[in-house]
């Protein structure tokens, strides 16, 4: 801050030295021996403005080369006075500035300059003849040569760039036509293309529709290639479906001809079969006759179980009933329960029929059905129950009618003791006419000793015989509408054969 302010007090010092109007300043110089002494400042009208040493240097041609140097350094100190007038006057204003700023920074009216604990004046610090040196004059005219030398050639530079510019100007003009110019030919093209556009744009909707009758027409003639092919391929098989049926032709003609010759041997063994069947029908009616009249006569049935076959006794292999009757002798295969021996033979060789209840579990059953019974009376059956043993369950017998259900006719449940027991059943007329099955049933309770056995069971035409220890169960007969039907119908045949064997 300190040299600045000391670098511009010394600028304002030689401008203040510049400008005074009183001080004498002269140019001395040597021109062929004479010496000339040119004034420095500003000429007055009727002074020359040089002074001549010698007295022998006044001719008239030095005189009038001194007056045209004179002139001309008069015209240049002109310029140089104006363009210093110009700059004093600039740096002046800029001084002030910078004065009065340095001053506003500082806080002082004056500018000192500080020197240890001493403020010392500027002026005071110059040489004496700081304001008398040429050379700085003479630096201060090289430079405003050198800042003339500088406009002068901004000036040609802006001459030349102002005709550039107006060059410019001109071209930018043609330009500017040449862009409307342009402009409208491209308005004009835009116009164009958008008809062209248009003009596509129809044109692409003519092409897409074109292409899609090609695709339909493309699509069509592959369908009718393909139906072509089918059609050629349903011929072909036509063809050979056709052969086919000429060989299965020919082998149905070889066949109809075989079957017509077998056809003659069929009516042949017919013609046979028939005067056979009606050998048999004669037959036949001879054995209904005998079978009826083998029904009127009493017939007394009987099974102790000794045949092998049970006499006729089934069991039977469906659904309802668990497990099957037994064939046995002497005793049953657990101890404690069962017989130790049948009751036809009473030892231990006959056989009598039993269950197992061994491994049973409680509610398993077994059902074993008697062969056909059937009378022209009423009929009684008897047979022989054995149930010993302390997990004895229940014996259940049924009579059922032929083609009809079970129906209920007596039970016996628990422990009975070792015993043969007998027991009867009332067979009414009706049921025997029809014809009916004896069906004995037993149920197992939980435990291995709960065998039951049955023995000797018979059937007697008539009433059951009057005992006063064994009381006959009748068996009613429930539906009596079918086997009503039934006995009827059996009756009339019945009938219809004793008037021919009376005949």
């Amino acid at each position: 801050m300190v040299g600045t302010v000391y670098l511009l007090t010394i600028v304002a010092m030689i401008l203040q030295t510049l400008s005074v109007s009183d001080g004498k300043r002269s140019c001395t110089f040597k021109h062929d021996g004479c010496t000339y002494k040119i004034n420095l400042n500003h000429h007055h009208k009727g002074s020359t403005g040089t002074e001549q040493e010698h007295s022998d240097c006044g001719n008239k041609e030095h005189q009038v080369f001194l007056d045209r140097a004179q002139n001309d350094y008069n015209a240049k100190i002109d310029d140089m006075e104006k363009s210093v007038s110009f700059l004093r006057d600039s740096h002046e204003q800029r001084l002030k500035e910078l004065e009065f700023s340095v001053r506003e920074l500082l806080g002082i009216d004056k500018v000192p300059v500080e020197k240890g604990d001493k403020t010392v004046d500027i002026t005071k610090t110059l040489p004496p003849n700081f304001f008398n040196n040429e050379a700085l004059v003479n630096r201060l005219q090289e430079e405003f040569n050198k800042l003339r030398d500088e406009i002068k050639q901004k000036s040609s530079e802006l001459m030349d760039a102002e005709l550039k510019l107006n060059e410019t100007g001109s071209m930018m003009h043609e330009a500017q036509l040449q862009h409307f110019k342009t402009s409208q030919e491209l308005l004009n093209a835009e116009n164009e293309i958008t008809v062209l556009r248009r003009e596509r744009a129809v044109l692409k909707n003519q092409l897409k529709d074109r292409i899609y009758k090609l695709d339909v027409s493309t699509s069509m003639a592959t369908e009718c290639e393909t139906k072509s092919a089918d059609q050629q391929d349903t011929i072909a098989q036509l063809f050979r479906s056709e052969n086919i049926l000429k060989e299965e032709l020919m082998t149905v003609e070889l066949k109809f001809n075989k079957s017509k010759v077998e056809m003659q041997l069929l009516e042949k063994n017919h013609t046979d079969l028939k005067a056979q069947h009606k050998s048999m029908m004669n037959i036949l009616k001879i054995r209904e006759r005998e079978l009826i009249s083998c029904y009127s006569t009493k017939t007394n049935t009987f099974c102790g179980f000794e045949d092998p076959h049970l006499c006729g006794f089934t069991n039977i292999n469906d659904t309802s009933d668990f497990f099957d009757w037994e064939r046995a002798k002497g005793s049953t295969p657990s101890g404690g329960t069962g017989p130790t021996k049948d009751h036809t033979c009473d030892g231990p060789t006959g056989h009598f029929m039993f269950i197992e209840a061994s491994a049973k579990g409680r509610g398993s059953n077994a059902i074993l059905y008697s062969p056909l019974y059937r009378g022209m009376s009423e009929q009684c059956v008897e047979f022989f129950y054995h149930m010993n043993g302390r997990h004895i369950g229940t014996l259940n017998v049924y009579a059922q009618a032929r083609g009809d259900v079970l129906q209920s006719a007596w039970r016996a449940y628990g422990n009975q003791g070792n015993v043969w027991t007998n027991a009867r059943l009332a067979i009414p007329k009706i049921l025997a006419n029809v014809g009916y099955q004896i069906a004995f049933e037993g149920i197992t309770e939980n435990g291995y000793q709960g065998d039951i056995s049955i023995d000797d069971v018979s059937v007697i035409d008539g009433p059951c015989p009057i005992d006063e220890k064994i009381v006959p169960v009748h068996v009613a007969v429930q539906n009596s509408t079918s086997i009503a039907k039934q006995v009827k119908e059996f009756t009339r045949k019945v009938n219809k054969a004793k008037k021919r064997n009376g005949r």
